[in-house]
């Protein structure tokens, strides 16, 4: 029997009027209820389900507060077919209060506002969505009804991208705590206006980006980043607070899929080591350099080269197999090789990367991010 994966949001679905009064706050006061279920005159949907006729002198009057209850909101929009607006959140941890920007197929922006505080935004089908502190572009991702967080890393050439951007949302978070979301302050933007920072690189190449430090020293209580096991760690607690009860339910089938890893260690920086996972009915073959570590001569590199395979219920970090639910994804399990070690997985529900952070008694930490082919 197949088994099901978890849908963490019911499918797209048109902007309903209680909707619109998260995104448009100033829209729904009582003299639109008798109105049109379409702004008809301003060629955009109201998005109410009410039969009812467009007065064009009522509309008038709508059209300037309108207009002004979207700009209060943070939120323009283009004209668009009835129907098209959909909803889309992020997932993974809130993102409250990121500017976004939603384009069309052609290179039409379609919106662009700021999420809720639920990590909401609006949408057309096939537009694609960007997100934005300031200048600064977080990533970009195909909208839809959920985008994980890490979606916006997805296209990245570096595997350290993921933890780049945790670290850096980590740093900026008005209240600085991840459980409930990343917030995003207005001096946060302030700061970052005409600012880049790539999130795409080597951790360390990351950390000393100008531009980086200087939101970092603006815009924050601490002019330096969390450690990347730290990022990564909490990251994975606010998945656990935010999935609750679905927890349990299968959330990824490693049957049949094959990943390309990358290991690092902050000790060496710029070495890095390389595994292949194949997983098949029979259980799971890992081939490559199983470490990164500081040599007898001092020196830094890859060592601990091996292909080692396995029954599925032999295996410490996948044993769940075609059935992987949160909690089997985001725990830690005790890994003899190379040599006994603590292993904690993170995986985000609907990305295409697992964390493992290797933890070995001597407090040395190698960071293994899988990233499916």
């Amino acid at each position: 029997m197949k088994a099901a994966i978890l849908v963490l949001k019911p499918a797209a679905k048109t902007v309903s009027g209680e909707s619109v009064q998260r995104h448009f706050p100033l829209l729904l006061s009582e003299s639109f209820l008798g109105l049109s279920p379409r702004f008809c005159c301003l060629g955009v949907t109201a998005m109410l389900n009410q039969p009812v006729v467009c007065n064009v002198l009522k509309a008038r009057k709508l059209i300037a507060s309108t207009v002004a209850g979207a700009l209060l909101a943070g939120v323009s929009f283009s004209s668009y077919a009835a129907g098209d607006a959909l909803e889309g959140q992020v997932t993974g941890t809130k993102l409250e209060n990121a500017r976004y920007i939603s384009v069309s197929a052609d290179g039409k922006v379609t919106f662009k506002g700021f999420t809720t505080p639920e990590g909401e935004f609006l949408y057309r089908e096939g537009d694609t969505v960007s997100f934005y502190i300031g200048d600064i572009l977080l990533g970009k991702a195909d909208a839809g009804e959920s985008i994980p967080l890490g979606a916006l890393v997805d296209g990245a050439k570096n595997k350290d991208a993921l933890g780049n951007l945790l670290r850096f949302l980590q740093s900026i978070d008005s209240d600085v705590n991840l459980l409930n979301g990343i917030q995003i302050s207005e001096n946060a933007h302030y700061s970052s206006k005409n600012l880049k920072v790539d999130f795409d690189k080597a951790m360390k190449s990351f950390e000393v980006q100008a531009s980086l430090n200087q939101v970092l020293a603006l815009a924050t209580n601490s002019p330096s980043l969390p450690a990347a096991i730290d990022a990564l760690t909490n990251f994975r607690m606010a998945l656990l607070d935010a999935y609750g009860k679905d927890r349990g339910e299968t959330v990824l089938n490693l049957m049949n899929t094959k990943w390309s890893s990358t290991l690092v260690n902050e000790e060496c920086p710029g070495k890095t080591a390389s595994l292949s996972h194949n997983f098949n009915i029979l259980g799971h073959v890992s081939a490559g350099t199983f470490d990164v570590n500081v040599h007898k001569n001092g020196k830094c590199g890859a060592n601990n080269a091996a292909i080692i395979g396995g029954l599925w219920e032999n295996d410490a970090l996948f044993s769940c197999a075609k059935s992987c639910t949160l909690d089997d994804l985001n725990t830690t399990v005790s890994v003899n090789f190379p040599s006994p070690h603590q292993a904690s997985l993170v995986h985000e529900p609907g990305s295409n990367i697992i964390t493992v952070i290797h933890q070995y008694p001597n407090n040395r930490t190698v960071i293994e991010t899988m990233v499916k082919k």
